[in-house]
């Protein structure tokens, strides 16, 4: 099988979801379909016949092709989309709800998509299309939605929003649904969700090699560093920090290997994320940890996370499914449940830490010391500097201690 080669993956997924969760709402019974009344008889039933529809439980899933043909709906228009759902299943009106759907995605992202779109060939993320289809039609609160809606009769204005590229800084989520409902009964909140692909469990960094990046790492969730830890950092460190290190540019990545420099960089920040290690563990920070999760996926609002499970193929990642995980006030009581502990690990590259709880097989979430010589400028111009990078990752371990958290395979798409 040959190797793909994509773009950011993320951003690439934040819109196939976007397509998926319209498609939810847009699909209803279709022209004709053989479905079961409350009774479970089959009956046959006409979209467009108002007098020979009949009120259902449940509506037919969505498809891969649903989810392509949604997207290529939302590229044609420009990623402005506005149009009406198929008709709601009541028996006494005709009626179609309204559906608008805006996504904004990255250059590089926008090309690839129009591409397909243009030679409706989706073949390379069809293993996206096929996940989310599966995600969608599974996900509880999401189809409580569309449920509502499409049973009620009544004009509803759906809004699905997918922006990346907006500061999320007030509502962390990639993808958003706003429903105006016009049926007289509760108002529907919005509904934030929040997606990540394999190798992108990231819910937060911080760059440079600085001490003041440790402190502002670790200080969020009230580690203090000892100030021993601190002065043998700055001792190891001086001669490198006298010629502001990190700012120092070179022609090429071998250049910069070629100083030496970097094990001892790598080899000082290593101490440092033992020395955290070891402060967690004799007094862990559990309040403030718990807080510093919730804020770092959803910002305090109630969010649902979608993470895409996948399995490697010649060296490249293909999505399977996925899991949902909901960040409420149940996720927070969830995990002030839990004792946490943390462990050290390093290699030749960088340094992790990470944080597990004794009720819970596998671990939940890491702090990562990852080297890395960015890049400026292009062709002769480019040059290259030192550049660590500090991740927090959600692992496996964050979508096993909720009860409610939904697994799915593809398999499970129609």
């Amino acid at each position: 099988m040959a190797k793909r080669s994509l773009p950011n993956r993320g951003y690439i997924f934040e819109a196939v979801w976007a397509a998926a969760i319209a498609a939810r709402f847009y699909r209803r019974i279709g022209d004709l379909e053989r479905i079961e009344n409350k009774q479970q008889k089959p009956v046959n039933a006409f979209q467009k016949s108002a007098t020979k529809r009949i009120l259902l439980n449940n509506l037919p899933g969505i498809s891969t092709r649903d989810v392509s043909d949604m997207l290529i709906k939302i590229w044609n228009s420009g990623k402005r989309l506005s149009m009406s759902t198929q008709n709601d299943i009541h028996l006494e009106s005709k009626v179609k709800d309204s559906l608008i759907v805006e996504i904004g995605v990255p250059s590089e992202v926008d090309r690839l998509i129009s591409t397909m779109v243009r030679n409706k060939n989706f073949y390379e993320i069809n293993d996206f299309l096929s996940s989310s289809a599966a995600l969608a039609n599974s996900h509880a609160n999401l189809n409580s939605r569309v449920k509502r809606v499409a049973f009620n009769g009544t004009q509803d204005v759906i809004r699905v929003t997918a922006d990346g590229l907006v500061d999320q800084r007030t509502v962390k989520a990639d993808v958003t649904v706003d429903i105006d409902v016009n049926d007289n009964g509760p108002a529907i909140q919005p509904f934030a969700v929040s997606c990540k692909v394999p190798g992108g469990e990231q819910f937060a960094q911080v760059s440079g090699g600085e001490w003041s990046k440790f402190e502002e790492l670790f200080g969020q969730i009230g580690i203090t560093i000892p100030p021993d830890t601190k002065q043998e950092w700055f001792s190891s460190m001086q001669e490198y920090l006298n010629v502001d290190i990190f700012q120092k540019k070179y022609a090429t990545r071998q250049a910069i290997e070629s100083t030496n420099i970097p094990p001892k960089i790598k080899n000082a920040a290593k101490k440092v994320y033992r020395s955290a290690t070891s402060s967690m563990n004799s007094n862990f920070p559990k309040e403030n940890f718990i807080n510093y999760i919730i804020r770092g996926f959803s910002n305090g609002v109630d969010t649902e996370l979608v993470k895409l499970t996948g399995t490697t193929r010649s060296g490249e990642m293909y999505m399977t499914g996925g899991k949902t995980l909901k960040i409420d006030q149940q996720f927070r009581e969830v995990l002030s449940e839990l004792t946490f502990k943390a462990t050290f690990h390093e290699s030749d590259k960088g340094a992790k830490i990470l944080i597990s709880a004794t009720e819970i097989s596998e671990p939940l979430m890491q702090f990562r010391y990852k080297w890395e010589n960015s890049s400026t400028g292009s062709g002769a111009n480019k040059m290259y500097k030192m550049y660590p990078r500090h991740y927090l990752e959600a692992l496996d371990g964050m979508f096993a201690i909720d009860a409610r958290t939904q697994k799915v395979s593809s398999r499970a798409s129609i």
